[in-house]
């Protein structure tokens, strides 16, 4: 009876999910919110103006001890970048372009992706190896659009490196004015294929902006080759310090020609690169990923912020994780 109960409840849920999303969207959040921690709640609601930011920043600095919040002479991966130069474009066009990943690094991760279950949607239940996709498919009953990893930094040494290198700690400080609180990893498959407007809008293909404190900032590595057609990052510059009060008032997935009309085509950069390309981005700014039409795309992020809500993190209890396929297969 308890299965049959928690199954109505599921098959509910995702009718209003997909016949009402952005009134679905409201709901969970408040509803969430309020019941894992009202603190983030309501951060959510005043992090997306203007004098929200400015009040807590102010506050901030006023508390704040010393502006030399991250001292690290650890070895670090990424010895050439510049950390002013980087939080100056940061500021000024909300990315910066060329944090790469030295090869090792990726085939450590890529080999990680390919040794461990992978989830659908990053939802518990539904666990599956890479190799397994097509079975995965079938027993899901629909194509497959996006699967993530958990416990990620406990499991993959290159991540935790990564996580803990210095210079990315070091420009997540600079651009904070803060000691860095490291809010997530989040790495996962975006699927090839077409896909309605719906499923780009769960899975990120649609403009949108984050918001997930008052001042956050996200780093980018691409784990397989991207191209135009390969899902490629999109991200609009400049939008991080200019937005529409209708873009404020309610948050939601933006059309592309909605998008355009407001920024103009000239704010759009594409994102490609090679396996290992890296960027970071004030994902206050809109931005989208391309749906990968050529190829299935890997990507990892690490997030840093003033705050960690304890909201986002991949990590899991193992005995809760369970497979939609049998891993035997």
């Amino acid at each position: 009876m308890n299965d049959n109960n928690g199954q109505l409840s599921m098959l509910t849920r995702n009718y209003f999910k997909k016949k009402f999303p952005l009134l679905y969207d409201i709901c969970y959040e408040n509803y969430k919110g309020l019941v894992r921690n009202p603190q983030w709640l309501l951060m959510r609601k005043l992090a997306r103006f203007r004098i929200g930011r400015f009040l807590r920043e102010f506050f901030l600095k006023a508390t704040a001890k010393s502006s030399n919040f991250y001292v690290n002479e650890s070895p670090t991966l990424f010895p050439y970048i510049d950390v002013n130069l980087v939080v100056d474009s940061l500021k000024k066009d909300g990315f910066y372009l060329g944090i790469n990943l030295p090869e090792n690094i990726v085939e450590e991760i890529v080999s990680f992706a390919h040794s461990n279950p992978c989830y659908i949607h990053r939802q518990s239940r539904l666990g599956f190896y890479y190799y397994q996709k097509q079975l995965a498919e079938i027993a899901y009953g629909e194509p497959l659009t996006l699967a993530g990893y958990f416990n990620t930094a406990l499991l993959c040494p290159a991540i935790w490196q990564l996580q803990n290198d210095p210079k990315l700690l070091a420009i997540a400080a600079k651009f904070l004015e803060h000691e860095p609180a490291h809010q997530c990893n989040q790495l996962w498959w975006s699927f090839s294929g077409e896909v309605t407007d719906e499923q780009r809008r769960q899975t990120f293909q649609m403009f949108h902006y984050d918001m997930d404190d008052y001042r956050f900032l996200k780093f980018f590595f691409y784990l397989t080759d991207v191209d135009a057609n390969g899902g490629a990052h999109i991200c609009i510059r400049g939008s991080h310090k200019q937005k529409k009060l209708s873009h404020l008032l309610l948050p939601k997935s933006e059309t592309d020609a909605e998008i355009i009309n407001y920024y103009t085509k000239d704010s759009l950069v594409t994102i490609c690169g090679k396996a290992g390309f890296g960027f970071v981005e004030d994902t206050f700014c809109f931005h989208k990923s391309k749906t990968p039409i050529n190829r299935d795309r890997l990507i990892l992020q690490l997030e840093y912020a003033i705050t960690d809500y304890g909201m986002q993190h991949d990590t899991r209890d193992i005995s809760g994780l369970r497979f939609l396929v049998n891993p035997k297969l």
